[in-house]
Protein backbone atom coordinates (compact mmCIF):
# COMPACT_ATOMS: atom_id res chain seq x y z
CA UNK A 1 0.00 0.00 0.00
CA UNK A 2 2.88 2.27 1.04
CA UNK A 3 4.51 1.50 -2.32
CA UNK A 4 1.85 2.37 -4.47
CA UNK A 5 1.01 5.94 -2.82
CA UNK A 6 4.60 6.61 -3.09
CA UNK A 7 4.40 6.10 -6.86
CA UNK A 8 1.34 8.59 -6.95
CA UNK A 9 3.27 10.80 -5.55
CA UNK A 10 6.34 10.61 -7.90
CA UNK A 11 3.25 10.76 -10.90
CA UNK A 12 2.02 13.79 -9.65
CA UNK A 13 5.14 15.37 -9.14
CA UNK A 14 6.50 15.05 -11.97
CA UNK A 15 2.68 16.59 -13.92
CA UNK A 16 3.34 19.55 -12.35
CA UNK A 17 6.41 21.36 -14.13
CA UNK A 18 4.20 20.64 -17.57
CA UNK A 19 0.81 21.94 -15.52
CA UNK A 20 2.97 25.51 -14.67
CA UNK A 21 4.35 25.62 -18.03
CA UNK A 22 0.70 25.55 -19.59
CA UNK A 23 -0.18 28.26 -16.76
CA UNK A 24 2.69 30.55 -17.50
CA UNK A 25 0.96 30.64 -21.13
CA UNK A 26 -2.03 32.53 -19.74
CA UNK A 27 -1.59 36.34 -19.87
CA UNK A 28 -3.09 38.36 -17.48
CA UNK A 29 -2.43 41.86 -18.96
CA UNK A 30 -3.47 41.73 -22.29
CA UNK A 31 -5.97 44.61 -23.39
CA UNK A 32 -8.15 44.20 -26.33
CA UNK A 33 -9.94 46.37 -28.54
CA UNK A 34 -12.28 46.13 -31.65
CA UNK A 35 -11.73 46.53 -35.50
CA UNK A 36 -13.66 50.01 -35.69
CA UNK A 37 -14.88 52.26 -38.66
CA UNK A 38 -13.49 55.49 -37.97
CA UNK A 39 -13.70 58.92 -39.83
CA UNK A 40 -10.57 60.94 -39.61
CA UNK A 41 -9.81 64.27 -41.21
CA UNK A 42 -7.00 64.03 -43.60
CA UNK A 43 -3.41 65.57 -42.78
CA UNK A 44 -0.75 67.04 -44.83
CA UNK A 45 2.55 66.64 -43.58
CA UNK A 46 5.93 68.94 -44.76
CA UNK A 47 8.74 70.56 -44.11
CA UNK A 48 9.62 74.60 -44.75
CA UNK A 49 11.13 77.35 -43.25
CA UNK A 50 10.35 80.13 -40.57
CA UNK A 51 10.56 83.63 -41.60
CA UNK A 52 9.41 86.78 -40.75
CA UNK A 53 5.82 87.36 -41.25
CA UNK A 54 6.52 90.89 -43.23
CA UNK A 55 9.96 91.02 -44.80
CA UNK A 56 11.51 94.29 -46.09
CA UNK A 57 14.33 94.16 -48.62
CA UNK A 58 16.39 97.62 -48.03
CA UNK A 59 18.56 98.92 -51.24
CA UNK A 60 20.70 102.00 -51.56
CA UNK A 61 19.26 103.71 -55.56
CA UNK A 62 22.17 104.57 -56.55
CA UNK A 63 25.27 102.05 -56.74
CA UNK A 64 28.68 102.98 -54.80
CA UNK A 65 31.16 102.05 -52.03
CA UNK A 66 29.90 101.84 -48.82
CA UNK A 67 30.95 104.21 -46.21
CA UNK A 68 29.42 103.14 -42.83
CA UNK A 69 26.88 100.51 -42.10
CA UNK A 70 25.72 101.36 -38.62
CA UNK A 71 23.73 97.89 -37.69
CA UNK A 72 24.26 94.14 -37.40
CA UNK A 73 22.19 91.09 -38.04
CA UNK A 74 20.00 90.43 -35.18
CA UNK A 75 19.73 93.85 -33.68
CA UNK A 76 16.42 95.55 -32.99
CA UNK A 77 15.92 98.72 -34.62
CA UNK A 78 13.53 101.75 -34.54
CA UNK A 79 11.87 103.24 -37.19
CA UNK A 80 13.65 106.10 -39.00
CA UNK A 81 17.24 104.96 -37.17
CA UNK A 82 19.97 105.07 -39.77
CA UNK A 83 21.31 101.67 -41.07
CA UNK A 84 24.14 102.40 -43.88
CA UNK A 85 25.31 105.17 -45.81
CA UNK A 86 27.31 105.32 -49.29
CA UNK A 87 30.44 107.27 -49.95
CA UNK A 88 28.77 110.20 -50.89
CA UNK A 89 32.16 111.71 -53.56
CA UNK A 90 30.71 110.83 -56.56
CA UNK A 91 27.13 111.54 -55.50
CA UNK A 92 27.68 115.02 -54.25
CA UNK A 93 29.83 116.16 -57.43
CA UNK A 94 26.53 115.30 -58.99
CA UNK A 95 24.51 117.28 -57.27
CA UNK A 96 26.61 120.06 -57.82
CA UNK A 97 26.99 119.37 -61.44
CA UNK A 98 23.17 119.36 -61.56
CA UNK A 99 23.12 122.36 -59.11
CA UNK A 100 25.61 124.25 -61.71
CA UNK A 101 23.34 123.03 -64.49
CA UNK A 102 20.36 124.83 -62.82
CA UNK A 103 21.66 128.06 -62.31
CA UNK A 104 22.79 128.65 -66.19
CA UNK A 105 19.81 127.36 -67.40
CA UNK A 106 17.87 130.02 -64.97
CA UNK A 107 20.27 132.76 -66.00
CA UNK A 108 19.37 131.64 -69.90
CA UNK A 109 15.82 131.86 -69.20
CA UNK A 110 15.55 135.26 -67.57
CA UNK A 111 17.68 136.66 -70.00
CA UNK A 112 15.99 135.53 -72.84
CA UNK A 113 12.46 136.49 -71.29
CA UNK A 114 13.95 139.94 -71.00
CA UNK A 115 14.96 140.40 -74.77
CA UNK A 116 11.46 138.91 -75.44
CA UNK A 117 9.65 141.69 -73.18
CA UNK A 118 11.87 144.46 -75.68
CA UNK A 119 10.62 142.26 -78.55
CA UNK A 120 14.06 141.26 -79.63
CA UNK A 121 13.80 137.28 -78.82
CA UNK A 122 10.96 135.23 -80.57
CA UNK A 123 8.68 133.00 -78.49
CA UNK A 124 10.53 130.18 -80.35
CA UNK A 125 13.56 130.96 -78.37
CA UNK A 126 11.55 131.94 -74.71
CA UNK A 127 9.83 128.93 -75.22
CA UNK A 128 13.41 126.78 -75.52
CA UNK A 129 15.08 128.64 -72.75
CA UNK A 130 11.99 127.69 -70.43
CA UNK A 131 12.12 123.94 -71.30
CA UNK A 132 16.05 124.16 -70.73
CA UNK A 133 15.01 125.16 -67.56
CA UNK A 134 12.20 122.41 -67.04
CA UNK A 135 15.23 119.79 -67.67
CA UNK A 136 18.06 121.12 -64.97
CA UNK A 137 15.32 121.61 -62.45
CA UNK A 138 14.30 118.07 -63.11
CA UNK A 139 18.08 117.12 -63.33
CA UNK A 140 18.77 118.84 -60.01
CA UNK A 141 15.72 116.44 -58.29
CA UNK A 142 17.00 113.39 -59.61
CA UNK A 143 19.91 114.20 -58.18
CA UNK A 144 18.76 115.27 -55.01
CA UNK A 145 16.28 112.03 -54.68
CA UNK A 146 19.50 110.02 -55.17
CA UNK A 147 21.39 111.73 -52.60
CA UNK A 148 18.57 111.60 -50.27
CA UNK A 149 18.61 107.37 -51.08
CA UNK A 150 22.67 107.05 -50.59
CA UNK A 151 21.38 106.59 -46.99
CA UNK A 152 19.30 103.75 -46.01
CA UNK A 153 16.76 104.29 -42.95
CA UNK A 154 14.89 101.65 -41.49
CA UNK A 155 10.87 102.53 -42.84
CA UNK A 156 9.18 100.32 -39.78
CA UNK A 157 10.60 99.40 -36.64
CA UNK A 158 11.77 95.58 -36.56
CA UNK A 159 15.22 93.23 -36.45
CA UNK A 160 17.21 92.90 -38.91
CA UNK A 161 17.11 89.53 -40.24
CA UNK A 162 20.20 89.50 -43.22
CA UNK A 163 22.72 91.85 -44.04
CA UNK A 164 23.58 90.79 -47.40
CA UNK A 165 26.92 93.82 -47.85
CA UNK A 166 29.86 94.77 -45.56
CA UNK A 167 31.08 98.26 -44.84
CA UNK A 168 33.68 98.85 -47.76
CA UNK A 169 32.23 96.90 -50.41
CA UNK A 170 31.21 98.28 -53.69
CA UNK A 171 26.91 97.62 -54.21
CA UNK A 172 25.02 97.51 -57.04
CA UNK A 173 22.46 100.09 -57.82
CA UNK A 174 18.83 98.25 -56.08
CA UNK A 175 20.65 95.07 -54.65
CA UNK A 176 19.36 94.61 -51.42
CA UNK A 177 21.69 95.53 -48.29
CA UNK A 178 19.72 94.78 -45.38
CA UNK A 179 16.62 92.31 -45.02
CA UNK A 180 13.88 93.14 -41.93
CA UNK A 181 11.39 92.20 -40.28
CA UNK A 182 8.84 93.94 -38.89
CA UNK A 183 7.59 92.80 -35.36
CA UNK A 184 8.87 90.78 -32.66
CA UNK A 185 6.45 87.97 -33.17
CA UNK A 186 5.11 87.95 -36.20
CA UNK A 187 6.32 84.95 -38.27
CA UNK A 188 5.03 82.84 -40.80
CA UNK A 189 6.25 78.81 -42.05
CA UNK A 190 6.31 78.71 -45.86
CA UNK A 191 6.25 75.27 -47.06
CA UNK A 192 6.04 73.53 -50.58
CA UNK A 193 3.56 71.01 -51.38
CA UNK A 194 2.14 68.74 -54.79
CA UNK A 195 -0.42 69.67 -56.82
CA UNK A 196 -2.22 65.99 -55.04
CA UNK A 197 -2.50 67.64 -51.49
CA UNK A 198 -2.42 71.53 -52.64
CA UNK A 199 -6.23 70.44 -53.74
CA UNK A 200 -7.02 69.40 -50.24
CA UNK A 201 -5.57 72.50 -48.52
CA UNK A 202 -7.88 75.59 -48.10
CA UNK A 203 -6.94 79.12 -46.14
CA UNK A 204 -8.08 78.48 -42.57
CA UNK A 205 -6.81 74.94 -42.14
CA UNK A 206 -4.95 74.55 -38.99
CA UNK A 207 -1.82 73.32 -38.57
CA UNK A 208 0.70 71.75 -35.67
CA UNK A 209 4.11 73.46 -36.17
CA UNK A 210 7.13 71.76 -34.91
CA UNK A 211 10.62 73.44 -34.96
CA UNK A 212 13.76 71.38 -34.34
CA UNK A 213 15.20 74.49 -31.93
CA UNK A 214 12.52 73.26 -29.45
CA UNK A 215 12.05 69.81 -30.34
CA UNK A 216 9.63 69.34 -27.11
CA UNK A 217 7.22 71.85 -27.84
CA UNK A 218 4.25 71.92 -30.17
CA UNK A 219 3.44 75.19 -32.23
CA UNK A 220 -0.07 76.22 -33.69
CA UNK A 221 -1.00 78.31 -36.87
CA UNK A 222 -3.24 78.69 -39.53
CA UNK A 223 -2.78 78.38 -43.72
CA UNK A 224 -3.07 81.94 -44.60
CA UNK A 225 -2.44 81.97 -48.44
CA UNK A 226 -2.05 79.45 -50.91
CA UNK A 227 0.39 80.16 -54.43
CA UNK A 228 -1.67 80.01 -57.35
CA UNK A 229 1.54 79.31 -59.34
CA UNK A 230 3.96 76.28 -59.29
CA UNK A 231 7.97 77.79 -58.06
CA UNK A 232 9.77 76.66 -60.77
CA UNK A 233 12.84 76.00 -59.06
CA UNK A 234 11.01 73.09 -56.59
CA UNK A 235 8.15 72.01 -58.36
CA UNK A 236 5.99 72.72 -55.86
CA UNK A 237 3.20 75.17 -54.55
CA UNK A 238 4.18 77.60 -51.37
CA UNK A 239 1.69 77.77 -48.83
CA UNK A 240 2.21 80.48 -46.18
CA UNK A 241 1.08 79.09 -42.66
CA UNK A 242 0.86 82.16 -40.37
CA UNK A 243 2.38 80.91 -36.26
CA UNK A 244 0.32 82.06 -34.03
CA UNK A 245 2.39 84.58 -31.24
CA UNK A 246 4.11 82.65 -28.56
CA UNK A 247 6.79 83.64 -26.00
CA UNK A 248 9.82 82.10 -27.15
CA UNK A 249 12.67 83.27 -29.21
CA UNK A 250 12.21 82.77 -33.08
CA UNK A 251 14.73 83.37 -35.81
CA UNK A 252 14.30 83.11 -39.51
CA UNK A 253 15.76 80.08 -41.16
CA UNK A 254 14.28 77.47 -38.66
CA UNK A 255 13.33 74.55 -39.56
CA UNK A 256 10.14 73.83 -39.63
CA UNK A 257 7.41 70.21 -39.71
CA UNK A 258 4.12 70.97 -40.36
CA UNK A 259 1.13 68.79 -40.31
CA UNK A 260 -2.08 70.64 -41.73
CA UNK A 261 -5.15 69.36 -40.36
CA UNK A 262 -7.31 69.84 -43.71
CA UNK A 263 -11.28 69.33 -43.70
CA UNK A 264 -11.58 66.09 -46.49
CA UNK A 265 -12.91 63.65 -44.42
CA UNK A 266 -11.34 59.86 -44.75
CA UNK A 267 -13.60 56.39 -43.50
CA UNK A 268 -11.61 53.24 -43.07
CA UNK A 269 -11.06 50.59 -40.60
CA UNK A 270 -8.64 51.79 -37.98
CA UNK A 271 -6.58 49.59 -35.19
CA UNK A 272 -4.80 51.19 -32.98
CA UNK A 273 -1.49 51.62 -33.63
CA UNK A 274 -0.18 49.76 -30.72
CA UNK A 275 -1.35 46.60 -31.90
CA UNK A 276 1.11 46.04 -34.73
CA UNK A 277 3.95 43.99 -34.63
CA UNK A 278 6.88 43.87 -36.86
CA UNK A 279 5.24 46.61 -39.14
CA UNK A 280 7.36 47.08 -42.56
CA UNK A 281 5.85 49.62 -45.20
CA UNK A 282 2.52 48.60 -45.69
CA UNK A 283 2.40 45.61 -44.12
CA UNK A 284 2.35 44.33 -40.32
CA UNK A 285 1.68 41.51 -38.04
CA UNK A 286 -1.32 41.50 -35.25
CA UNK A 287 -2.68 39.21 -32.48
CA UNK A 288 -6.41 38.26 -32.86
CA UNK A 289 -8.12 37.01 -30.07
CA UNK A 290 -9.95 33.77 -31.04
CA UNK A 291 -11.39 30.92 -28.73
CA UNK A 292 -9.57 32.41 -25.71
CA UNK A 293 -6.36 32.11 -27.89
CA UNK A 294 -3.67 34.55 -29.71
CA UNK A 295 -3.87 34.28 -33.62
CA UNK A 296 -1.22 36.09 -35.28
CA UNK A 297 -2.19 37.44 -38.65
CA UNK A 298 -0.34 39.71 -41.03
CA UNK A 299 -2.19 42.62 -42.46
CA UNK A 300 -2.20 45.73 -44.74
CA UNK A 301 -1.90 48.87 -42.94
CA UNK A 302 -2.03 52.38 -44.99
CA UNK A 303 -1.94 55.95 -43.47
CA UNK A 304 -1.53 57.28 -39.43
CA UNK A 305 -4.07 59.03 -38.24
CA UNK A 306 -2.35 60.02 -34.45
CA UNK A 307 -2.81 57.06 -32.47
CA UNK A 308 -4.58 54.96 -34.86
CA UNK A 309 -3.87 53.90 -37.97
CA UNK A 310 -5.90 52.75 -41.30
CA UNK A 311 -6.30 49.10 -42.63
CA UNK A 312 -6.09 48.36 -46.39
CA UNK A 313 -6.69 44.48 -45.92
CA UNK A 314 -6.63 41.64 -43.71
CA UNK A 315 -8.88 42.52 -40.88
CA UNK A 316 -12.82 42.39 -41.06
CA UNK A 317 -15.25 44.89 -38.85
CA UNK A 318 -15.69 43.81 -35.35
CA UNK A 319 -12.38 41.88 -34.88
CA UNK A 320 -10.97 41.55 -31.46
CA UNK A 321 -7.16 42.70 -31.38
CA UNK A 322 -4.88 42.62 -28.81
CA UNK A 323 -3.08 46.10 -27.70
CA UNK A 324 -1.29 45.95 -24.64
CA UNK A 325 0.85 42.86 -24.30
CA UNK A 326 0.88 42.07 -28.23
CA UNK A 327 5.09 42.02 -27.77
CA UNK A 328 4.59 39.20 -25.56
CA UNK A 329 2.54 36.90 -26.89
CA UNK A 330 3.07 34.11 -29.68
CA UNK A 331 0.62 32.47 -32.44
CA UNK A 332 -1.39 29.84 -30.50
CA UNK A 333 -0.79 30.71 -26.40
CA UNK A 334 -3.92 30.98 -24.00
CA UNK A 335 -4.87 34.59 -23.23
CA UNK A 336 -7.29 36.18 -20.24
CA UNK A 337 -8.92 39.47 -21.36
CA UNK A 338 -9.55 41.45 -18.36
Amino acid sequence: MKKISLLLLIFTACQNPDKQKTEDKVLQAVKVAQVAQLTFHENIQSTGMLSSKNEIKLAFKTGGVIKRCHVEEGQYVKAGQLLAELDLSEIDAQVNQAQIGYEKAKRDFERVEKLFQDQAATRTLLNDAKSGLDIAQQTLDAAKFNLKLSKIYAPVSGRILMKLAEQGELIAPLHPMFIMGSGEQAYTVKVGLTDRDLVKVAPGDPAEIRLDAYPEEVFTGKVRQIAQMITPTTGTYEVEIDLAPVNKRLVSGFVARVNIKTKNMTETLAIPVEALVNAQADKADVYLVNNGKAERRQIQIGKLYGNSVAIKGGLKLGETIITHGSGFVSNGDSVLVP
